[in-house]
């Protein structure tokens, strides 16, 4: 079974993007990208927003966004 979440990364021009979290058994993927479930998800979420050339401020998360 896996859970979707929406998570908004903030970036430093002010704009917000809206990426996908989904966490299955033993690893969580940021659209379609894989981290450990070790790694908190605002660190992954930030990774991968930094991974596309981001510049990202903070991140926040709500089922609901």
């Amino acid at each position: 079974m896996s859970a979707t979440q929406l998570y908004r990364v903030h970036l430093a021009d002010g704009s917000v993007r809206r990426v996908r979290v989904r966490v299955e058994v033993g690893a969580r993927y940021v659209e379609g990208d894989r981290y450990p479930l070790e790694v908190p998800v605002a660190e992954a979420v930030a990774a991968h927003g930094r991974s596309r050339g981001w510049d990202v401020v903070a991140v926040s998360g709500s089922p609901s966004c």
